[in-house]
């Protein structure tokens, strides 16, 4: 007997053989095997994956991947001892998966493997300017060298897609940018860049995928993602309503249960530093008022959100003045758009303000798209989430686009590498808290 990840195993399991070993996601496949047991019946394993974004507090560690055994149905051998049957690919990750048969007892007595290969669809392939076209990919593998994808618009560099923890699938919008025909590539990556003979490599069966499209005449304007429906943030003895907003609201802060005519510090935590120099990063709490409470134990006072950082929620907490902290509840920053202009000087430098960046190295950054082509990217960590970024106007007269989206800005995972481009995925898979993209037009003057 042996073992391998779909269980235990005979000796020398049979082969099983597919009429396409390199299938992609829905495909019907034929499958045999022979030197089984005849008239008995098999269940058909399949090896999954379940993926997961790790992080360890302010840093990014990488993918991970563990792996799993689901069953497909059951298969019975012919007179002959041999099968003969289909199976259609089922949703998940590309990249190799082992197959196998087992007996009643669970023991795996044929064996063999598929690589699925990713596959991509657009909703459509006409889209007036400013619109967005969605694309989706199945398939998206699990290694190191599989699970990573660029995206380009006539050969400029938008972005990466990820599938990490949406089982293989990637779902994600380009900006339908500038009258006329377009082409769309998606293309594989790794080290932080499209592979261009991705055929000569040891993963040659990983195709790069061009979506011809137009962009016709329309009425771009701009499009900002909504941040989630207000919502009470209740902890231990404070409740923050609503829970959550961005720099400058206000939310109303209560107290229950308190200490009787007692006179408390609102006080908030912090990160502040930088992931960059000696100094680094460090806690700090921050005061947002000062309370009396009432002979019944409870307050009522209204707070405005400081410029401070996003990510994750902020710990407030009432604390007394013997400096003991007598209640708590958390409220969490958004990132939002102060300002933008909306007209600029062919060749002049001009100013995007967001607030709410976050601390943690996959919340701290935002990447800048100009003409659907990355230029660069912006961090607010430093500034207490303030992001003052710095584009010069470039381009014909006319309507340009700008689209600022969460990326990821550094960590431990060295391949594949997804740091500082946009990360176009970032609504369904992503490390961080959920964030907001920004899709901006400026009109460029002469």
């Amino acid at each position: 007997m042996g073992s391998d990840v779909l269980g235990q195993t005979v000796e020398t399991p049979s082969v099983i053989d597919f009429s396409d070993t390199y299938p992609t996601i829905g495909q019907r496949v034929s499958y045999s095997a022979s030197g089984l047991v005849p008239k008995q019946t098999y269940r058909v394993l399949w090896e999954t994956f379940q993926g997961t974004w790790d992080v360890d507090g302010n840093t990014f560690i990488g993918e991970s991947y563990t792996p799993a055994v689901t069953v497909l149905g059951t298969v019975t051998a012919d007179a002959n001892g041999e099968v003969h049957s289909v199976l259609q690919i089922p949703t998940g990750y590309g990249d190799i998966h082992q197959i196998g048969l087992a007996d009643a007892s669970g023991i795996v007595v044929a064996q063999g493997s598929v690589t699925i290969k990713p596959s991509v669809s657009v909703s459509r392939t006409q889209e007036p300017e400013g619109n967005f076209f969605t694309l989706r990919v199945q398939g998206i593998g699990y290694g190191a060298y599989s699970s990573a994808y660029e995206v380009l618009y006539d050969n400029h560099l938008m972005g990466n897609i990820a599938a990490v923890t949406t089982n293989g699938t990637a779902v994600f919008q380009v900006r339908a940018e500038g009258i006329g025909p377009h082409l769309i590539e998606i293309a594989p990556c790794s080290i932080g860049s499209p592979y261009l003979n991705e055929q000569q490599s040891p993963y040659s069966w990983k195709p790069t995928f061009s979506i011809p499209v137009t962009v016709t005449k329309g009425h771009p304007g701009d499009v900002q993602d909504p941040i989630p429906a207000p919502s009470i943030s209740t902890g231990n003895h404070l409740t923050a309503s609503p829970g959550h907003g961005v720099v400058g609201s206000t939310f109303t802060l209560t107290g229950q249960g308190l200490p009787a005519n007692e006179s408390l510090t609102i006080e908030w935590s912090n990160t502040v530093g930088n992931h960059v120099t000696a100094a680094g990063y460090h806690a700090a709490e921050t005061v947002l008022g000062h309370v009396t409470s009432s002979a019944a134990g409870t307050f009522a006072t209204k707070i405005q959100v400081p410029v401070n950082v996003g990510g994750p929620p902020h710990t407030v907490q009432a604390v007394d003045a013997a400096g003991n902290v007598v209640g708590t509840t958390t409220y969490q920053i958004y990132p939002n758009l102060v300002s933008a202009p909306k007209a600029v000087k062919e060749g002049q430098m001009f100013t995007i303000h967001l607030q709410g960046g976050g601390p943690d190295t996959y919340d701290n950054c935002y990447s800048v798209l100009y003409d659907n082509s990355s230029i660069g990217y912006a961090c607010g960590f430093n500034t207490n989430g303030d992001m003052q970024i710095q584009i010069r106007a470039t381009g014909a007269p006319g309507i340009h686009d700008i689209d600022l989206y969460p990326t990821i800005q550094q960590g431990n995972q060295k391949v594949p590498n997804l740091y500082v481009l946009p990360l176009l995925t970032y609504k369904s898979d992503h490390p961080g808290e959920s964030e907001p993209a920004f899709h901006l037009v400026i009109d460029v003057q002469p």
